[in-house]
């Protein structure tokens, strides 16, 4: 994992003020998201641990909050080499996400299936795009080596759900069933509606802000429902899960 100290310097020539301003604006909110990402690590490995998960998830869970801290100052460094302000964190959506799980082996499902397995393929695959379209040698760097531990933290996702499934009863798996539907529809509206509209605007997306790092939204759109289709609804599955009812009642269950 690249530390900000070793990421290349930004080369812009090229680019104008705009274009840099535009794509600079990125970086505090990935920044964010990434923090958002080890709070929710975090509030795992502690939940585990109360539910009696085995060692090694507790621990790897607990390594991958220290990952995404550095992911998120490896984003506030980027936007600050682009001009960007400093990144401003809301830690209230992990607290609202938290604040309905109490049982400790209920939040554990939770929070793995949503925001690790699936939350963490998704991302795979919207970091891949962005890389692919990524030129400047700073924004491309930095991309990679975000990738590289989203990987790794999907893989962790799914083995780790492989493993508490035998722990869970009919009446979690129930619930787990709806909580896939429930964050299909969230992982949606975060990161395809945005685009969608964008495209629905006729907006002109510069190819330079994708030269800079910044997802072109029809490679978003298209990033996303590959990951879903092709990955995660057949992961949960082969997991026990009915991935294509959760995919298709997913605004259904989201106002249940």
């Amino acid at each position: 994992m690249r530390r900000p100290t070793d990421l290349p310097a930004p080369a812009l020539d090229g680019y104008d003020a705009a274009q840099i301003r535009f794509a600079a604006m990125a970086w505090p909110m990935r920044a964010a998201e990434e923090l958002r990402s080890g709070l929710i690590f975090r509030a795992l490995a502690q939940a585990a641990r109360a539910a009696a998960m085995p060692d090694p998830w507790p621990t790897r869970f607990a390594m991958a909050v220290r990952d995404e801290a550095r992911h998120a100052r490896l984003c506030a460094t980027v936007g600050a080499r682009l001009g960007a302000p400093e990144p401003r964190y809301d830690v209230r959506p992990v607290r609202a996400r938290l604040a309905g799980l109490h049982e400790p082996l209920m939040r554990t499902a939770s929070l793995l299936l949503v925001e690790v397995a699936m939350g963490e393929t998704i991302s795979t695959y919207l970091f891949r795009a962005g890389r692919r379209g990524a030129v400047e040698p700073l924004t491309r760097a930095a991309l990679g080596a975000i990738l590289s531990d989203e990987v790794r933290h999907q893989r962790l996702g799914w083995d780790a759900l492989t493993a508490l499934w035998p722990l869970l009863g009919d009446p979690l798996r129930a619930a787990v069933q709806r909580e896939a539907a429930r964050g299909f529809a969230a992982a949606e509206q975060q990161n395809a509606r945005p685009a969608m509209l964008w495209l629905q605007r006729r907006q002109r997306f510069d190819p330079a802000y994708a030269a800079l790092g910044v997802l072109n939204p029809e490679a978003r759109v298209e990033a996303f429902y590959f990951a879903v289709e092709r990955f995660v609804v057949p992961r949960l599955t082969r997991l026990g899960l009915d991935g294509p009812l959760a995919w298709k009642n997913r605004y259904v269950a989201s106002t249940t």
